[in-house]
């Protein structure tokens, strides 16, 4: 019986799709006044050119978020 399990989208999803996708997402929260800090650009490139899948990307904008929440509450 074949394998009929799919392969991640991260994994088919041509790098000009995640490209485009990403690029509108930003485009809307920039004109709600949001910045991206140069760490959340760099884990966006690193998920468009493959390195990452979209769930380390995001693992890892979760990890500093609580880390910086951590560090503001010690303060």
């Amino acid at each position: 019986m074949p394998d009929t399990v799919a392969p991640p989208k991260d994994a088919i999803e041509p790098a000009a799709e995640r490209r485009a996708s990403l690029d509108q997402a930003l485009a809307s929260t920039r004109l709600e006044g949001h910045v991206p800090t140069p760490e959340f650009l760099a884990d966006c490139e690193d998920y468009i050119a493959g390195r990452v899948t979209r769930e380390e990307a995001m693992a890892r904008s979760t990890a500093r978020a609580l880390a910086a929440e951590r560090a503001a509450d010690a303060a």
